[in-house]
């Protein structure tokens, strides 16, 4: 029983570490796609899209990757090995 509560405080220790990290990297995105507006013409709806998918990151709300390409479609990469 000592184990298995032991293992479970190491799961949930790496989870909290995980959630820090992604949280970084949201920021880090955010930051970027902020950097990036200035330079991209952008029609109001996208805008609006994008004011939307920040208020969504805000509140945690997260998509697969799967729904993400379905509705914007994805892209094929060159196989560069």
């Amino acid at each position: 029983m000592l184990t298995t509560e032991i293992n479970l405080e190491k799961v949930y220790a790496e989870m909290k570490r995980v959630r820090l990290e992604l949280k970084s990297l949201e920021h880090t995105l955010s930051d970027l796609a902020d950097a990036m507006r200035p330079l991209e013409k952008m029609s109001s709806k996208e805008k609006k899209e994008l004011r939307t998918i920040d208020k969504e990151m805000a509140h945690g709300e997260c998509v697969s990757l799967e729904e993400v390409k379905s509705s914007y479609g994805a892209k094929k990469r060159a196989n560069t090995a």
